[in-house]
C-alpha cells in the first residue's frame, strides 16, 4: 500500500471513530487491515526465504522417498504436504483480519499443483507409468479441485491454476526442444477454438451478471475465463494457418482479430482491443514471412518489415487522434 493512501484511510478511520460512527474495536480492526505491511526487499527476502524453505523440504521428502524406494511413500508424503499446504493456506487467505490474502491464496495454490504430482504418483503405485490420456485427466481432475477450491473460498489464484490446466488437459502441450528452443502445440485446434469461445462467452455473462449478483464475493472470476478464452482463441485460430494453411483459416483468424478491435470499442474493454491488436499485428507478421521470407534478401527482408510496421503504427495512430484534434501523434 502506498504511504499516502494508507495515511488517508487512517486519518479516515479515526474521524469516523471521533465522530461515534464506528466502536474502538472496529477501529482497531481497521488500523491493523491498513497498517504499512513495509518495504519491497524485506517482502522479496521474505518470499525468496519461503521459496528456499519449501524447495528443501521437497528435497528432504524426495530424499526420502529415493532411499525408501517406494512411489507409494513419495505419494503419502506428497498428499500430506498438499493437505497441509491447503489447510493452512485456506485459513491464511480466509482470515477476518485480512492479515495474509497473498500469502494465503499462493499456499492454495501450491497445495493444488502438489495435489497433481500427488495424483501423478498414486497413478504410478496402482497402473504403472502413465501412458495415453493418463496425465491430461489428471489434469482435469486437478482443475475441477481448483474451481471448487475458489469457489468455497473466493480466491482467484486457485482459479487461475485450475483454467491453465484445464486447458492444457484439453490439448494444449508445450515442450522444450533443447538449445534453447520451445515448442508449442494444440491437439486438435478446432476444438480448442470452440471451447475458448464458450469460455469467453462464460466469462463476459460471469462478469456482466453473476458478479453483480449472486457471486458479488467472485469478482475478477470472470476476467480469468474471458483473458484464458481469448489467449486460447486466438492461439488455435493462428496454429490453424501454420504452416502455409490454408486461406479459409487465414480469412478466419483475421475477422477474429478485426472483431475483437470491434466489440473492445463497443463494450470498452481494452482486453478484446489488446488481444485483436497483437495477433492481428502476428497474423500480418506471419503471412510477410511466410511469402517474402524465401525471395528476399535476410536485411531486405527485415528492413521491408521494420518500414512497414512503422507505416502502419503511424496510420493507426493519426486513426485513434482523429477524433480528438487538440491532440498530436
Amino acid at each position: 500500500m502506498r504511504p499516502n493512501t494508507h495515511d488517508l484511510l487512517t486519518r479516515e478511520a479515526t474521524d469516523w471513530h471521533l465522530q461515534g460512527l464506528i466502536n474502538r474495536s472496529l477501529l482497531d480492526v481497521l488500523l491493523e487491515r491498513y497498517s504499512p505491511r513495509g518495504q519491497f526487499s524485506t517482502r522479496l527476502l521474505k518470499w525468496l526465504g519461503v521459496f528456499a524453505i519449501f524447495q528443501l523440504g521437497l528435497a528432504v521428502l524426495a530424499f526420502i522417498s529415493l532411499m525408501a524406494n517406494s512411489a507409494s511413500m513419495a505419494a503419502l508424503l506428497m498428499g500430506g504436504i498438499s493437505a497441509a499446504l491447503w489447510y493452512f493456506g485456506v485459513r491464511m487467505a480466509t482470515d477476518p483480519h485480512r492479515r495474509y490474502p497473498f500469502t494465503g491464496a499462493v499456499l492454495v495454490t501450491a497445495s493444488l499443483a502438489a495435489a497433481f504430482g500427488t495424483f501423478v504418483l498414486i497413478y504410478i503405485v496402482l497402473r504403472g507409468q502413465p501412458e495415453g490420456g493418463a496425465i491430461p485427466t489428471l489434469m482435469l481432475l486437478t482443475s475441477v479441485l481448483g474451481v471448487l477450491t475458489a469457489y468455497a473460498h473466493h480466491l482467484r489464484w486457485p482459479l487461475l491454476l485450475a483454467l491453465l490446466l484445464f486447458f492444457h488437459g484439453l490439448g494444449a502441450w508445450h515442450t522444450y526442444g533443447g538449445h534453447g528452443a520451445y515448442f508449442a502445440d494444440i491437439q486438435d485446434p478446432t476444438l480448442m477454438a470452440l471451447i475458448a469461445l464458450v469460455t469467453i462467452m462464460l466469462g463476459i455473462w460471469h462478469e456482466r451478471r453473476l458478479e453483480t449478483g449472486p457471486l458479488r464475493r467472485c469478482i475478477g472470476f470472470g476476467g480469468l475465463y474471458l483473458i484464458f478464452g481469448l489467449l486460447y482463441l486466438n492461439l488455435s485460430l493462428w496454429f490453424l494457418t501454420l504452416p502455409t494453411g490454408p486461406l479459409a483459416w487465414v480469412l478466419v483468424f483475421t475477422a477474429s482479430c478485426i472483431g475483437q478491435i470491434i466489440a473492445g470499442a463497443r463494450l470498452h474493454d481494452a482486453r478484446f482491443t489488446g488481444f485483436g491488436i497483437v495477433f492481428l499485428a502476428i497474423n500480418v507478421y506471419t503471412r510477410y514471412f511466410e511469402h517474402f521470407w524465401d525471395r528476399l534478401s535476410l536485411g531486405l527482408f527485415f528492413l521491408s518489415g521494420g518500414i512497414l510496421a512503422m507505416g502502419l503504427g503511424y496510420a493507426f495512430e493519426r486513426w485513434s487522434l482523429s477524433g480528438h484534434p487538440d491532440q498530436q501523434p
